[in-house]
C-alpha cells in the first residue's frame, strides 16, 4: 500500500512539473518570491543555524538575498544546528559509512517526522559532504527527475521502461517508485567493468545514467545498448565524451546535481537549464566569463540550503530554442579550486580548466589525461597512453594554452609520466590544483 501511494506521489509531482515550466521571466521570479516567503520563514523557525545567519548579519528574512553565503565547510560545521530533523553528524556519517563500506544502501535515520535518507558525496574538491533527505522530499525529486529525464513522458509510462543507473552509491531515490511499467537497476561502480558491461548489455535500458568516464570505459569493455536517452551526470560531461558516448550508446543529456541539490536539468531540445523553479541562484562572476553559483534551494527543509556558495565554475548561454525562461548553463565547466594559479608577466595569472582541457583535445591519439599543479610553477601532465609523440604533442599544447592564458609558459616546469588507473567509484578529474601555496 506504501509503495503504490509512493508511486503516485511521484507521478503527481511530475505532472504538477508542467506548471512551473515558465516561458515568462518576470513570472518565474514571482513563483521564486512566493516560494521563498513561506520556504524562509519554516527554515528559520526550525533550524537554528539559519537563525543565528540573519540574525548575526542584522537581516530580515525579506532581505535574504543579502545574506552573506557559506560554502560547504560551513555547512559540515554548523550540520546539528542546520539541520531541522535534530539528527547529529556523527550520526549521518556512521550510516553512510556503513552503506558505503556494505553496498547496502537501505539504512535510514529515524526522526520525528520519519525516517530520513543519508549519503555522501565523493568530495572531490577535498571536502566531502554529508547529505539528508526525507521521504517527502525524496518523492518530490523523483517526480521533477522523472518528468525531465524519461523519454516522450508522459507518453513514455505506457511502455516499459528500464532505467539503469552507473553510480558509485545507490541514495534510494527511486527505490520505491518501480512498476510493471518503470524498473531501475543499480549497477555498482565498485563490480568489475566486464561484469558491468554484461549487466548492461543484458539488461537492456531505454534510459542510461551515470558519469560520462564510467560510461566510455564500459563501451570499452563491450558493453552494447541503444538506450533512447543517455544521462551524463557527477562529472564535467566534455566534448569528446559526448561524442563517443553518442556513437557507442545514443542521445545524451545532462543533470546537475551536487550534495547541494538538484541543480540543472534538460530541457525538450536536450540543453541543460538551471533548476529556477525549485532553486534560486546568484551568480558571481569570477572572471572570463566564468559564474560562481550561490543557491537557495526553496523547497528543501530537512538539510536547508540558504545563501549556500558552490565551487563550482558555469558559462551560461543567451537563451534556448526551447523558450524556457531558466536559464540556459552552455556548460559546467569544473571547479574554482581546480583553476590553476601560475606566474605570469604581471604576477599571478589563473588558468582556468577549461584551456587546458580543450588544448588535450587537441592531441592526436590521446586516450585519456591528467594535469596537475604540483607547484608554484610546476605541472605535471599524465597521459594513456605514453609514447614520445604524445608526450612531445601535449607538452607543446599545455605550453601554448598557458600563453593563451598569460602565464609564463617557459617558466613552468611540466613533468610527464603514464596516467595511473582511477579507482572505482571515484569522479574523473582532468585537471587539478593540488599545490595551494602562495606565488613567490
Amino acid at each position: 500500500m506504501a509503495e503504490a501511494l509512493d508511486r503516485l506521489t511521484v507521478l503527481r509531482h511530475a505532472l504538477g512539473e508542467s506548471g512551473v515550466l515558465f516561458r515568462n521571466r518576470a513570472a518565474l521570479e514571482r513563483h521564486q518570491d512566493r516560494l521563498a516567503a513561506h520556504h524562509l520563514r519554516w527554515v528559520a523557525a526550525h533550524s537554528a543555524f539559519t537563525a543565528s545567519r540573519f540574525l548575526g548579519a542584522g537581516l530580515a528574512l525579506e532581505q535574504w538575498r543579502e545574506l552573506p553565503p557559506v560554502g560547504k565547510p560551513e555547512m559540515m560545521a554548523q550540520f546539528d544546528t542546520l539541520n531541522t530533523a535534530r539528527l547529529r553528524l556523527a550520526d549521518v556519517l556512521a550510516v553512510a559509512r556503513r552503506a558505503e563500506d556494505t553496498r547496502d544502501f537501505t539504512p535510514t535515520l529515524p526522526t520525528m517526522r520519519g525516517p530520513v535518507t543519508v549519503g555522501l558525496s565523493s568530495g572531490t574538491g577535498g571536502n566531502a559532504g554529508a547529505f539528508v533527505v526525507s521521504r517527502a522530499e525524496r518523492l518530490q525529486w523523483a517526480g521533477v527527475v522523472l518528468r525531465h529525464l524519461l523519454p516522450a513522458f508522459p507518453l513514455g509510462l505506457l511502455k516499459k521502461q528500464r532505467v539503469a543507473f552507473l553510480l558509485r552509491a545507490d541514495g534510494g531515490l527511486y527505490r520505491s517508485v518501480g512498476s510493471s511499467r518503470l524498473d531501475f537497476r543499480f549497477l555498482d561502480l565498485l563490480r568489475p567493468q566486464g561484469e558491468l558491461a554484461a549487466e548492461l548489455s543484458a539488461y537492456a535500458p531505454t534510459l542510461l545514467i551515470g558519469p560520462p568516464s564510467v560510461l566510455r570505459a564500459l563501451l570499452d569493455a563491450g558493453a552494447t545498448a541503444r538506450p533512447e536517452r543517455v544521462v551524463s551526470v557527477a562529472e564535467v560531461l566534455e566534448d569528446d565524451d559526448r561524442a563517443a558516448l553518442e556513437r557507442g550508446f545514443g542521445p545524451v543529456v545532462q543533470v546537475y546535481q551536487a550534495t547541494e541539490g538538484l541543480l540543472g536539468l534538460p530541457c525538450p531540445h536536450g540543453h541543460l537549464h538551471l533548476n529556477e523553479a525549485h532553486v534560486h541562484f546568484d551568480l558571481e562572476a569570477v572572471g572570463d566569463g566564468y559564474l560562481r553559483p550561490v543557491l537557495t534551494d526553496l523547497r528543501r527543509t530537512t538539510q536547508p540550503m540558504v545563501r549556500h556558495r558552490l565551487d563550482d565554475l558555469l558559462v551560461l548561454a543567451e537563451g534556448c530554442s526551447c523558450g524556457l525562461a531558466s536559464r540556459r548553463v552552455l556548460r559546467v565547466a569544473g571547479r574554482q579550486d581546480d583553476a590553476l594559479e601560475l606566474p605570469g608577466s604581471a604576477g599571478r595569472v589563473t588558468v582556468w580548466p577549461d584551456f587546458l582541457r580543450g588544448a588535450m583535445n587537441r592531441v592526436p591519439g590521446l586516450r585519456e589525461y591528467r594535469v596537475e599543479q604540483t607547484g608554484a610553477a610546476a605541472l605535471r601532465v599524465l597521459l594513456e597512453p605514453l609514447n614520445s609523440e604524445l608526450r612531445q604533442e601535449a607538452c607543446a599544447q599545455v605550453r601554448r594554452a598557458l600563453e593563451r592564458s598569460g602565464a609564463d609558459a617557459t617558466g613552468v616546469q611540466i613533468t610527464v609520466g603514464p596516467l595511473p588507473a582511477t579507482p572505482p567509484g571515484v569522479k574523473r578529474r582532468r585537471v587539478r590544483r593540488l599545490w595551494k601555496g602562495a606565488l613567490p
